[in-house]
């Protein structure tokens, strides 16, 4: 069953002073005309450069802020216009977690409450109740009673995160909306918590829309992968698929920049070159061919309509030459595709 779809979604911002007849100077292109379904149980991860527009598209996912232009549907009901109690009620079906833990959480109530805050806002249960659920919620992510009443700086970051997590999914929701959540973790907390998410989604048949810049982590817990590049996608595929044969240029080249550990010796990854382009003033064409080694002049003019890969109807790409091999290191833009 399909328990999201984004239909079209578009999000705009308006940029400098506004002039004649209050229009905006300019406007930041952040996610463009973006569709993608997510399935109950599924793992869907949005990966990307910074300023690709991850977060500003799990906001839209989140019911945080509305699209400009199309449609998110969450559990079969449309968004658009929703408001009041029927929105609140949606609302419900979804938990959030975020980048900093100790941002999250407030630093002057304690865990108790912090957790239990969404029980409050539904006025689900009465107190007794809902500090029974609050502490049946902290044991599942691994965390004992004596947290109850204790505060956020009384425990570790990897606690925090889990102290988040519990708090996400107290009301019991559907969908966790994770932006970047491991990122400000250390490495060794990182996969404890990442074997939590895994196990959550085994026993709950947890969906997650994942945020992360880490393709290791990508590929241990997702289903799908989303790469999204200055607001659009660029290539969505099943997991297993991207990793044996990415088709977007885009895709190698973030593949080729993981560094990979040697015997004894760190092998450095191949850079990216060149920086993002302006999403107030994006390239025509193919957005990426000002940093593709192997941009011919249809990229710079065409825009690459979405294709099938592969023979894999589940595999898309938006590229002129799907699976072509790229050298990073020739310069951008100026020799054609061969």
């Amino acid at each position: 069953m399909t328990l999201l779809r984004l239909n079209k979604v578009c999000q705009r911002y308006p940029v400098g002073q506004k002039g004649w007849f209050g229009k905006p100077a300019h406007e930041l292109k952040a996610v463009n005309d973006i569709s993608l379904t997510l399935e109950e149980g599924e793992t869907i991860a949005i990966v990307g450069e910074s300023g690709c527009g991850k977060s500003t598209l799990g906001r839209m996912v989140a019911l945080l802020e509305p699209p400009i232009e199309g449609d998110v549907e969450l559990a079969g009901i449309a968004t658009a216009g929703l408001k009041g109690q029927a929105l609140k009620d949606l609302r419900r079906k979804l938990g959030l977690v975020f980048q900093d833990p100790y941002s999250a959480l407030n630093p002057r109530l304690p865990i108790s409450e912090l957790v239990g805050e969404p029980l409050d806002v539904y006025d689900i249960g009465d107190k007794a109740s809902r500090r029974a659920k609050v502490l049946e919620t902290l044991e599942s992510v691994g965390l004992s009673e004596d947290a109850l009443d204790r505060y956020p700086h009384e425990f570790s970051g990897g606690q925090r995160q889990r102290i988040c997590i519990a708090r996400a999914l107290v009301l019991d929701p559907a969908l966790i909306v994770a932006d970047e959540p491991l990122s400000a973790l250390d490495v060794s907390v990182q996969s404890q918590v990442l074997n939590l998410f895994a196990e959550l989604k085994r026993e709950r048949n947890l969906s997650f829309f994942f945020i992360s810049h880490d393709l290791t982590v990508v590929d241990y817990l997702a289903d799908t992968i989303v790469v999204m590049y200055l607001g659009q996608i660029v290539e969505q595929a099943p997991r297993d698929a991207f990793f044996a044969n990415p088709a977007h240029p885009y895709s190698r080249a973030l593949l080729a920049a993981v560094p990979e550990v040697g015997k004894g010796k760190r092998q450095r990854g191949l850079a990216l070159q060149g920086d993002v382009p302006s999403p107030i003033n994006p390239p025509s064409g193919c957005a990426f061919h000002p940093r593709c080694a192997n941009a011919t002049e249809t990229c710079k003019t065409i825009a690459p309509s979405p294709q099938t890969f592969d023979g894999d109807d589940k595999h898309i790409v938006a590229c002129h030459y799907p699976g072509a091999v790229i050298d990073l290191k020739k310069p951008h833009s100026k020799e054609a595709m061969v």
